[in-house]
């Protein structure tokens, strides 16, 4: 009976899960038809059996002889047999989700994301966390205990030979939880994560150009800064024959606008993009490289990244943020999340005392309901509304202003569907992407026609790549590039080197400024490189896979003056 049941079990599950395509444990959709459908799978699996014992009478092969009663012993190995399957079955799927979910996943990606608050996320992923990887492992141990409980106690007979077959299920538990926690270890890139705890490098302290200690000149008449992070908007999304990989142009009216401004490709086609290294490849790291020149590094000894007032988040960092409120600018982020996620509050507050417009400021000021969330906070239709009023406002000031904002809509996994939001492509997500390209260029528009809008200066940038791996999952990661674009750069620079340019997000650091007009002495901040000038970036002087290397190793330097003191 017991082998009948395990037989019939295993059956369904491998044939629900590779024919039918249907995971048995996790359905996305109990309805009346799935349950219909697995009762049918089960009884059609226990005939066959049947039939086969009928006409080759299987029982004779295997013959239970005794069942005996359990000890203490047996319950206590049981348990443990059972729990240790249970984990490297939760390790094996936690790091697919992961992957799947995170994408481009490196050391210092995971180890922040798991040292900071749940705050402000997209309920989503909890849900699939929970739903996923963790009630997988549940199930599991609820289904393996008994089952070896029940074959630690039996005693059988196969061909007259009497045997304990619990040797055999101690063996094929091992084996099998062995060959699921190397499998989530190579997944996750075990090897990545000894080498950043073990290995140290003094790249960093080599390269890095204190800004403190750089000359800046402002111009008498200082330029209004709009800069817009667009959640993972990547050059990728353009067709192929401009530079992109995708066969139809999906940020049409952005390659449009570009002839208008400046953009920097990696390749001798018009369009391409920055390189993503180590510490740039999620939101905040993607911000903090930016406006500090800088990767996002997790010490080795730990740091929470002022997750409670207490703390300070790279007190030691000097930012374009810095920079801009010692020079009079006043200056707000808007974002529709949640801006306690990932740090951000803390960051942009720390560093040049920015005004937090986010999701909880804009129920404040009830420009929402108090009970209105979708997607992340609210959608991006509202952003670009609430932002136009937010610069009225700046500019009535009479002050330089740097107003920075965040979308969110093409945020993975697959994006924010609008409900205006045209269905012109099969795929939801490259209908929103499509629909923030008509977003961000019809926000442009309405600047254009401001007044502030002659001293002002835009720039468009994706703020790390997708994390959708499904999406992009046939373009190699070397061959995706996060989008850049500068509107209404001060000073001539129709002699700027646009094509074939190796660079990482943290060149926008002093390019930024060097855009405002700032005139900065030897054209490097941080560890970036002013492109607007003809100096070599560091990924063009040491190539990209040398600087992405050292990158990913730890630095004394950087938590010495970065984590650990101020300036």
């Amino acid at each position: 009976m017991i082998l009948n049941a395990v037989s019939v079990f295993t059956i369904v599950l491998v044939v629900s899960r590779y024919i039918l395509r249907t995971n048995l444990l996790i359905a996305t959709n109990y309805s009346l038809m799935y349950f219909a459908r697995i009762l049918t799978l089960f009884l059609l699996t226990e005939i066959i059996i049947l039939l086969l014992d009928n006409f080759f009478h299987l029982g004779n092969f295997f013959t239970i002889i005794e069942i005996r009663k359990s000890t203490l012993k047996k319950t206590i190995q049981s348990i443990l047999l059972s729990l240790l399957v249970a984990v490297a079955v939760f390790l094996y799927k936690a790091s697919f989700w992961a992957t799947n979910t995170f994408g481009l996943l490196n050391p210092e990606q995971l180890i922040y994301n798991l040292q900071q608050p749940m705050e402000g996320a997209d309920t989503s992923f909890i849900a699939s966390f929970l739903n996923g990887p963790l009630l997988v492992a549940v199930i599991c141990l609820l289904l393996v205990f008994p089952f070896v409980l029940a074959l630690f106690r039996i005693r059988f007979e196969i061909h007259n030979r009497f045997k304990y077959i619990y040797t055999v299920v101690t063996v094929i538990c091992l084996a099998f939880s062995s060959v699921l926690i190397f499998a989530a270890a190579k997944n996750i890139n075990i090897a990545g994560f000894y080498k950043y705890f073990t290995s140290s490098s003094t790249f960093i302290e080599r390269n890095y150009v204190d800004p403190q200690k750089t000359k800046l000149t402002f111009p008498t008449k200082k330029r209004n800064l709009i800069y817009i992070y667009v959640e993972s908007l990547e050059s990728t999304s353009i067709d192929k024959l401009q530079g992109g990989q995708m066969s139809t142009n999906l940020l049409s009216k952005l390659t449009e606008l570009s002839s208008e401004g400046i953009h920097f490709s990696d390749s001798d086609k018009k369009f391409g993009g920055a390189m993503q290294f180590y510490g740039t490849g999620w939101t905040i790291a993607g911000m903090v490289a930016q406006t500090a020149g800088l990767p996002l590094k997790v010490p080795v000894q730990g740091n929470s990244y002022a997750n409670s007032s207490k703390q300070e988040f790279l007190p030691g960092a000097t930012t374009i943020n810095d920079i801009l409120k010692e020079n009079g600018y006043q200056q707000t982020i808007l974002m529709g999340s949640d801006a306690t996620f990932g740090g951000r509050r803390s960051y942009f507050t720390q560093h040049g005392n920015i005004k937090i417009d986010d999701y909880l400021q804009a129920k404040k000021d009830k420009r929402i309901a108090p009970d209105y969330r979708v997607w992340w906070g609210y959608e991006d239709s509202k952003l670009f509304a609430y932002a136009k009023q937010d610069l009225i406002k700046m500019a009535a000031k009479g002050k330089p202003f740097n107003f920075t904002m965040l979308t969110a809509n093409t945020h993975h996994i697959g994006g924010f569907p609008e409900k205006n939001m045209p269905k012109t492509y099969p795929q939801q997500y490259s209908n929103v992407i499509s629909f923030t390209d008509t977003q961000l260029v019809e926000f442009v528009s309405w600047i254009k026609t401001q007044p502030f809008y002659d001293n002002t200066t835009i720039i468009i940038n994706g703020d790390h790549l997708s994390m959708d791996a499904k999406y992009y999952q046939d373009i190699p990661s070397k061959k995706r590039h996060t989008f850049n674009l500068i509107l209404n750069a001060a000073g001539d620079n129709s002699n700027v080197k646009e094509k074939n340019r190796t660079f990482g997000t943290f060149d926008m650091f002093p390019t930024t400024l060097a855009a405002l007009g700032v005139k900065i002495e030897g054209n490097r901040l941080g560890l970036g490189t002013n492109l607007l000038s003809a100096k070599k970036t560091i990924a063009e002087k040491y190539g990209f896979k040398v600087v992405n290397e050292e990158l990913s190793q730890s630095s004394k330097f950087y938590n010495d003056t970065f984590m650990y003191s101020s300036k």
